[in-house]
């Protein structure tokens, strides 16, 4: 996954644009990450994929009926 031109490839075979890997290397792109890490990390975020709904953290893909439940509610 460290090969740019798989990377592209890739993102090709899936109909994205591969502009997309560049854009992901942008200083704006770049800061916008880091600024969420900490978002994450303020809020107890300790692994991925978590959501955060009102300051309760739903962990793990397989929570995601859970996540469902609570915007629903």
């Amino acid at each position: 996954m460290g090969d740019a031109g798989e990377l592209a490839a890739l993102l090709s075979e899936c109909g994205l644009d591969p502009q997309r890997l560049e854009q992901s290397q942008q200083p704006e792109t770049q800061e916008r990450y880091a600024q969420h890490t900490g978002e994450a990390v303020d809020a107890g975020v300790f692994g991925a994929p978590s959501y955060v709904i009102d300051g309760e953290i739903f962990w793990g893909q397989d929570r995601l009926d859970f996540v469902e439940r609570r915007l629903c509610a």
